[in-house]
């Protein structure tokens, strides 16, 4: 590994955090919130969703249930190990809010991962499959993080575009971490190492740039596992710092924390240098050692030593 990042959580966790406040905003009703975020003087509150400014949602912890798969167990993977981890972080995170609704519910009427995979309903073309791959990329070779992702998504995305949503995210983030070639070339790496159908069917999000007068949300330009992967490409591979990708993933609005969270992940093992506001550590789950810094540096650390 060429740029080990034991603080990949901590990156997931403050972007998901930040950009929740400006998920799905309506304008102009709520420009007033807009712009007091890309203030970036502090986590704020979002108008209507009811979450504490400063908690994290299931963008991070879903990541990190990921990584303790990865941490406490070796392959072969099982669905079953990662249904259990799902359950698992929901309750020991104290069932918090801001899961998609419906997922939200489904997790507070199981107990087990048996029960996760026996009533799931898994085709959805959202981007939840590919919100929690970022971790996926420390796996060694291309082939084991191009398996364990399609494994993991299929668990709830068994459709084509989740699956390579999260064979996408998973790629991207193994380039950020074992490759030396500079973020501009990562749009041919996709292309080289993903198969010919997904190249076939969504090699151009590779190829340009997002649509600056869209939203990442579903329409009018296709499901949001696909506008979520172009959005990231694009912040990746277009601009020069985490904070101006947080700054450009609120201005394009939609689907804003999933689209900061996934990118932060990525791209902090080279931007690992970047001072970043003092609030986001210090402010991030209002400092509980039991869900935010502390612990998610625990975890990221572990990984990266497996």
């Amino acid at each position: 590994m060429k740029f080990n990042n034991p603080l990949m959580l901590v990156a997931i966790a403050k972007a998901d955090a930040f950009g929740s406040a400006a998920e799905y905003l309506t304008l102009p009703r709520d420009m007033s919130v807009r712009d007091e975020c890309l203030t970036f003087h502090g986590y704020i509150k979002h108008p209507t969703h009811g979450i504490c400014a400063g908690t994290y949602t299931d963008d991070t912890e879903m990541s990190i249930a990921n990584a303790r798969v990865l941490i406490e167990y070796n392959s072969p993977y099982t669905p079953l190990m990662f249904a259990d981890a799902y359950v698992t972080e929901f309750n020991r995170g104290g069932r918090r809010n801001g899961y998609a609704r419906n997922f939200q519910k489904f997790l507070e009427g199981i107990n087990s991962g048996e029960e996760f995979l026996r009533l799931i309903k898994p085709y959805s073309m959202r981007n939840g499959a590919a919100m929690r791959s970022v971790p996926l990329g420390v796996l060694r070779s291309i082939d084991d993080v191009f398996a364990v992702a399609e494994l993991q998504a299929s668990i709830t995305h068994r459709t084509r575009e989740g699956i390579f949503s999260s064979r996408a995210v998973a790629l991207m983030s193994h380039f950020t971490l074992y490759c030396t070639e500079p973020m501009n070339l990562l749009g041919a790496y996709c292309l080289e190492y993903l198969g010919s159908e997904d190249v076939s069917a969504y090699g151009h999000m590779f190829q340009s740039r997002w649509p600056e007068d869209l939203r990442v949300h579903e329409e009018p330009y296709g499901c949001t596992a696909l506008t979520t992967v172009h959005a990231v490409f694009d912040l990746l591979t277009h601009q020069n710092s985490l904070m101006n990708m947080l700054r450009q993933a609120i201005l394009w609005g939609g689907d804003v924390d999933s689209v900061a969270a996934i990118t932060w992940g990525i791209a902090s093992a080279r931007y690992s240098h970047e001072v970043l506001p003092v609030f986001m550590e210090r402010d991030l789950e209002e400092g509980n050692p039991v869900t935010g810094v502390c612990y998610l540096t625990n975890i990221g650390t572990r990984l990266m030593n497996k």
